[in-house]
């Protein structure tokens, strides 16, 4: 694909406004084209438009309204690989693809002369991992359940998978262009810093590591915990962010959101990165290359955010609910030295093999 159509198709999902589908139409939607008599609830979303589907006998589904701007390979894309992963390990907890009343996985509507794909999911239960404390237990559980996933798509592959995604860290050079939405001015310097070291020393070994199509966002606002039994992991949700890219960058999105506050950034992600690595061992270069795709994960998360505030200000609280800490935690990452980090993560791979988790 041309890097300029890819780099115009970025902008063009960064630009679009998510879809404004008024409830009753949601409604409407649901009946027509599912069979799903429901009331709908609104959820956030940040490109798309998501709405919870109550109906009268108790079931529950996630109706998912796609931006203008994705491509219907996409879409398809995201609900093969869902499919693929419930017949590789129908144990792991996730949304399964509820087909139209046509048979097929996604459809579409339009709306203002634009069309949107329109997908419906089951409901998973359980409150988001915001609300719980993330202990060294729980953050294990969640490092094997991320390489479950990844074990699950191994192999599966899709001419959508590579999708123009800014949050694909393997093009995170093109965020350089988005620095001047940063306005802290000690802030823009040192993500500038980071995308030095990415482009001098990450981007050009990615090639050589293992490549498959990966979840890529395992946030806690994407984890549901089971509230009547605490500690057990009920969900993995959103999906809209899979990509095929470096394997280990599946693992450095997801330690990044367990960083510490203080002196040791790197503790808190340390048992998820232990968890990861018994299920799906790390390779060398795989632990080499960990702190920096944090880094340039934390970098990706301030500058996306930052620039799509200045498109869509009304949105502000939720684009911007990481960004404090994503700053905090790059600070602190950079006081911490190379070779430190990798005897960190050295260690706690070890430990693996001393005491299985």
């Amino acid at each position: 694909m041309n890097p300029e159509s890819v780099q115009a198709d970025i902008q063009k999902i960064l630009t679009s406004a998510p879809p404004a589908f008024s409830e009753a139409r949601a409604v409407a939607i649901a009946a027509n084209r599912y069979g799903i008599g429901a009331k709908v609830r609104p959820l956030v979303s940040e490109r798309d438009q998501n709405f919870r589907l109550d109906t009268e006998d108790g079931q529950q589904f996630t109706l998912k309204i796609s931006n203008c701007a994705e491509q219907e390979e996409f879409v398809d894309f995201q609900n093969r690989a869902l499919l693929h992963v419930a017949e590789k390990d129908a144990s792991l907890p996730l949304p399964r693809v509820i087909p139209d009343l046509d048979g097929q996985w996604h459809c579409s509507v339009e709306s203002n002369g634009k069309t949107h794909f329109v997908r419906v999911l089951s409901w998973l239960r359980g409150e988001v991992l915001h609300d719980a404390a993330v202990d060294v237990n729980l953050a294990g559980r969640l490092g094997r359940l991320l390489a479950r996933l990844g074990l699950a798509l191994e192999g599966f592959d899709h001419p959508g998978s590579n999708p123009p995604l800014l949050w694909d860290m393997k093009r995170a050079s093109g965020l350089r262009d988005l620095l001047v939405y940063i306005e802290d001015p000690e802030l823009r310097p040192l993500i500038s810093q980071v995308l030095d070291r990415f482009d001098s020393s990450v981007k050009p070994v990615l090639d050589n590591l293992r490549t498959q199509v990966i979840h890529n966002d395992m946030n806690p606002g994407n984890v549901l915990m089971d509230k009547a039994r605490p500690g057990r992991i009920s969900g993995l949700i959103d999906f809209g962010d899979m990509v095929k890219s470096p394997l280990i960058i599946d693992l450095a999105v997801a330690a990044a959101y367990q960083l510490s506050d203080g002196e040791d950034p790197l503790g808190g992600a340390l048992p998820m990165i232990a968890g990861y690595h018994a299920i799906r061992p790390l390779q060398q270069i795989e632990m080499e290359l960990l702190t920096d795709l944090i880094k340039t994960r934390l970098i990706s998360s301030l500058l996306i955010a930052s620039y799509r505030v200045s498109l869509f200000p009304e949105n502000k609280a939720y684009l911007m609910i990481s960004h404090d800490s994503a700053r905090n935690y790059l600070v602190a990452l950079n006081r911490l030295h190379d070779d430190e980090a990798l005897r960190q993560i050295h260690a706690a791979c070890a430990s693996v093999r001393e005491k299985p988790i």
